[in-house]
Order: structure tokens, then sequence, then C-alpha cells
């Protein structure tokens, strides 16, 4: 695939002074534009999932508008700002023989993405299947099937950039899984090292 390696500048329009400046700003990102593009259609969904009956009472229209914006969301954050933010991109083909392939690529130097863009590409891209994993298991409790399958759908499309760009940052399952199951030893054994609270009566600690 030629050209992955090579630096795109789509969106960066931030300049090395304006981001320095203080406080809380879209020139912080390196690549400004394609972070909010990376986070703005998984927003526009969940709230349009979460207030649709104050724009419509019609389901198929809430619906339709729903899965118009995960599909731009899932498009978007496979083909555009997986490749800007964070140098990873899957892709998968079909050969003369009709074999499915899935490829996984990730850039050789990431140093070339800023840390902050990569936070927030890594964010969004949990953040959004768990808020819909949230929504298909409300709807299941409150009995409103129709609206727990359109829920699934939503946890199902964000699952799958995912799953694919978790595959991108590893080489395989087993490298992942290895990552993880570390990743929580660590976090144990550092809790473990803390030194217990003393325990205070309220009663008696005046």
């Amino acid at each position: 695939m030629s050209g992955f390696e090579n630096d795109i500048s789509i969106g960066a329009t931030m300049t090395q002074s304006q981001s320095s400046q203080g406080g809380f700003s879209l020139q912080m990102f390196g690549k400004p534009t394609i972070v909010l593009a990376h986070l703005s259609f998984k927003a526009a969904s969940l709230f349009f999932y979460f207030f649709a009956n104050f724009f419509t009472s019609s389901f198929i229209v809430q619906f339709l508008v729903i899965l118009t914006l995960l599909s731009m969301d899932f498009w978007t954050v496979k083909n555009i700002t997986g490749r800007l933010l964070v140098g990873l991109r899957w892709w998968n083909f079909v050969d003369a023989d009709g074999n499915n392939h899935w490829k996984f690529e990730s850039a050789k130097d990431m140093t070339r993405f800023p840390a902050i863009d990569r936070r927030v590409f890594w964010l969004g891209l949990v953040v959004g299947p768990a808020a819909w994993i949230f929504f298909v298991v409300t709807a299941f409790l409150t009995l409103k099937f129709e609206w727990m399958i359109v829920a699934l759908l939503g946890a199902l499309m964000n699952l799958a950039n995912l799953w694919g760009y978790l595959r991108c940052r590893w080489n395989n399952t087993e490298q992942m899984t290895s990552y993880f199951q570390k990743w929580a030893f660590l976090n144990v054994l550092r809790r473990a090292q803390q030194p217990p609270q003393e325990y205070q009566n309220p009663v008696f600690s005046a």
C-alpha cells in the first residue's frame, strides 16, 4: 500500500506556537479537524438516539437517521481518522478465487502522531461501544426491543472498528491478550503495594 508511511497533513492547521497556549482549545491537537470528525459522528448518533423523540415520532425516520449517522461514523473512523491520528488502518479484499482477506497495518514511525491525538482517538474508540452497550442493556430492561435492536446495531459497528484497530495495534491476538493480561497484573500489583489506609471512626475522629 504505497503512501501509507507518508506524513499526510490533512487537517493539520495547528502551529507549534499555538500548541503551547494554555487552556483547552482545538489548536492543542495536531490535526484538530480530524479529531473533531472522529468525535462528532459518534456524538451525533448517540445524541439523536437519546433525543430522537424530540425530533420526530416516526420510528422509521429515527432508525434511518441513526443508521446514517452510524454509517458515517464507521466509514470515517475506518478510512480517515485511524490513518491520520494514530497511523493505523484495517481493511479487507476478496481475491480472484473469492477468498476474503483481512489486512491490519500500522505506521513504523509513531512519533509523527501527537500523543494527545492518539489518546482522543482511543478514548472515542472505547467510549463509543461502551455507550451503545449501555443503551442495549437499558432498552432490554425497559422492554423496548425495537430500540434494543438499534442500539445493538450501533454497538456492533463500533465494536468492529475497535477490534480492527486493536488488531492493527498488535500483530496477532496472542500479543493483544498478553498485553491486557500484563496490564491487569501490573494494576493489581500496584494496588497491592499501596499502604492500607487507617480506618477512623467518625464518632471519635474529632
